[in-house]
């Protein structure tokens, strides 16, 4: 054999080697794929979880230390390989409840908006006692929220029980027997909102017991100010990170604005759906874009800043609440000043978000301020609007409230004069 029908022959048979070694690189490929599919979907999600783990090399391909130290890795590869959600449809939403996890002072808030515009919902909390003030401020409120808007209340409910409240629709149907009808699961919620404390480890581990117990096309949402839902993800035991956001109400139904952020991997398909249903019940969303995260979101990174300040003026004796809130109401024309807002919120919330703010970020220089805060107001138990006295002493917030009342109708008059 000569020199050149030699060449030609090694050529031909590197060439076969070649496209076998891909065949066969591609069988593995599709079998690893395959075998990852058919896993369930909790499995699915621990296999994307290595971290600190090798991974030992394949037929000569270099391989890497993954540690997944950011969330945004995590979920983009967790993404990969889960279900991509389908909107309910909107004859569902007319008896599919929206849910609300936790009666607390913005839960109850937030659970009065939903409810208009004929829209059923339930609240769960494990507390009788916030059960039935919350039954109590709706009663109160949600007439005159749907009067000022022209729409109807629709039905609410509340219950102690998890599973009524993740399956049903909150008082479920039952046959002869007393059993829930098998129709019943077809009225699961089809949005569930979290409106815990700022706790990670309380909102990752709720939010994980809901995700087990909704619905697939159940959409997650976290009211937290602080915290994001990428952080959930990561630490919490969540499989379904794709129908996971940030919904975060201010104090709703004075407030209309709403600021939605992604989990990291939330389908794209639920933001313009929810928008279209907040806009319905009067609300007005504000959407950070996919691929940004912003911890405090778009608000509350500015207010939190104001709140900061405010609390050191306080904390060094500058000045009072009353004179700090008559400066900025009269510098920006606003309704109300920081002081207030906070009593409002509530100061317990207040400081569980700065402490969470400054274990992130300890340059804030925040811990003298916060201190004094403590000290001073959350271990007397004065927390503001729930519990009496705050910044503001009962007395003093009942006459900001008369002259707030006041200014209204002197500019209207002015305004109808004019």
């Amino acid at each position: 054999m000569n020199a050149s029908a030699s060449s030609t022959l090694a050529a031909a048979r590197s060439l076969t080697t070649r496209r076998a070694l891909t065949a066969s690189l591609g069988n593995i490929r599709t079998f690893i794929t395959t075998s990852i599919r058919e896993l369930p979907v909790a499995k699915q999600a621990a296999s994307l979880r290595p971290r600190n783990r090798h991974v030992a090399p394949v037929l000569g391909i270099t391989t890497f230390k993954s540690t997944f130290t950011t969330s945004q890795s995590f979920l983009a590869d967790k993404e990969l390989l889960t279900p991509k959600w389908r909107a309910p449809s909107d004859e569902s939403l007319e008896y599919r409840p929206v849910l609300v996890v936790g009666a607390g002072n913005i839960g109850r808030r937030v659970a009065l908006v939903w409810a208009s515009n004929s829209r059923p919902v339930t609240i769960y909390d494990i507390s009788q006692d916030a059960l039935r003030e919350a039954t109590e401020y709706i009663t109160d409120n949600l007439g005159a929220y749907c009067a000022e808007r022209g729409t109807h209340p629709g039905h609410v409910c509340t219950t102690t029980d998890l599973r009524t409240a993740t399956t049903t629709s909150g008082h479920p149907e039952r046959n002869s027997a007393g059993e829930i009808t098998a129709q019943e699961h077809t009225r699961a919620p089809w949005l569930a909102i979290e409106c815990l404390p700022e706790s990670l480890p309380l909102k990752t581990s709720v939010l994980a017991r809901l995700e087990r117990s909704l619905p697939s096309d159940c959409i997650l949402a976290s009211n937290s100010s602080s915290l994001t839902t990428a952080e959930m993800a990561v630490e919490g035991d969540l499989a379904h990170s794709h129908r996971l956001l940030n919904t975060h109400y201010f104090i709703p139904p004075r407030n209309r604005m709403v600021e939605l952020m992604s989990s990291g991997a939330t389908s794209g398909a639920i933001f313009p759906f929810l928008a279209m249903q907040m806009r319905r019940v009067g609300l007005t969303p504000v959407i950070v874009p996919q691929g940004i995260q912003s911890r405090g979101f778009v608000f509350n990174r500015i207010w939190a800043a104001c709140k900061r300040e405010t609390l050191a003026v306080l904390s060094e004796g500058v000045a009072k609440p009353g004179d700090i809130d008559a400066l900025f109401r009269d510098f920006f024309h606003a309704e109300k000043g920081p002081c207030e807002r906070m009593d409002e919120v509530g100061l317990d919330t207040v400081a569980r978000v700065e402490q969470h703010n400054l274990e992130r970020m300890p340059w804030l220089g925040s811990e003298k301020a916060l201190a004094w805060l403590k000290s001073n107001y959350i271990e007397q138990g004065k927390l503001g609007e729930k519990s009496g006295d705050g910044l503001f002493t009962v007395a003093e917030r009942d006459a900001l409230k008369e002259r707030h009342r006041l200014d209204k109708y002197r500019e209207v008059e002015e305004t109808a004069g004019a």
